[in-house]
């Protein structure tokens, strides 16, 4: 809307500097960044946190059905059956 104004009073040159100057603003500067970015870290960490321990609970899941059975691992872990035969059938360290 602002560009179809200026074409109309003929302000074209002054669009198109102020469109340069905010060119050099830094964004990183500007308090919206920053709250932006503090929600995106939040955010990132506990998506991590959670994956990190879904890999973990894999990784504990897979080293006992090494030595024990599917109903055993469940027992010892406190894990419905199904959930552990999820994690072997994945094929990788991620529960599903």
């Amino acid at each position: 809307m602002l560009e179809v104004l200026s074409e109309n009073r003929e302000l074209r040159a002054r669009v198109e500097e102020a469109e340069h100057m905010l060119t050099q603003v830094e964004i990183e500067r500007l308090p919206s960044f920053t709250i932006g970015f503090k929600r995106g870290e939040a955010r990132g960490k506990a998506e991590g946190k959670a994956e990190g321990k879904a890999e973990g609970k894999a990784q504990i899941v897979r080293h006992l059905l090494h030595r024990l059975d599917v109903t055993k691992t469940s027992e010892l872990l406190g894990l419905p059956p199904e959930e552990v035969e999820q994690i072997l059938a994945s094929g990788d360290d991620r529960a599903p």
